[in-house]
């Protein structure tokens, strides 16, 4: 064989176990995925996260209401002010929103809630977390 067949021989070689590569990557990687993703342990998981941040929200939500519904006079705003008190519970309220809504877009997640759950949240799904604007004229 001449010099140039060695060279094409070489060069298919390596195209050869380059597409082999390409083609292992794209399948076994897209499998692992699918198998991460349907771990039973892992479904059971992600579904009792998104519930329990649900759940978390809705007490946040409940709190909101109680801090808002209460006089500003009333000796439980002694230490910290009402609006003190509600801006914690609304910062506390963003984050899980946001962590809510990143992991529902999530790939390996997003399928694994129960079905009365939203695919994102927002402050707004919450009636309690605007209260102190309540009456202001915002």
């Amino acid at each position: 064989m001449s010099s140039g067949k060695w060279v094409l021989l070489g060069m298919a070689v390596v195209v050869l176990v380059i597409g082999l590569w390409v083609l292992n990557r794209t399948v076994f990687v897209g499998t692992s995925l699918v198998e991460k993703a349907t771990d039973p342990d892992k479904i059971i998981s992600n579904y009792e996260e998104f519930q329990t941040i649900w759940n978390t929200c809705q007490k946040l939500d409940a709190d909101l209401k109680t801090i808002c519904d209460t006089p500003d006079a009333d000796p439980m705003f002694a230490q910290f002010s009402k609006s003190a008190m509600v801006a914690q519970k609304r910062q506390k309220m963003t984050r899980w929103v946001q962590e809510y809504n990143a992991k529902s877009k999530m790939v390996t997640r997003q399928y694994w809630k129960a079905a009365k759950l939203p695919y994102q949240l927002s402050e707004e799904d919450f009636p309690n977390y605007n209260c102190n604007n309540k009456g202001d004229g915002r």
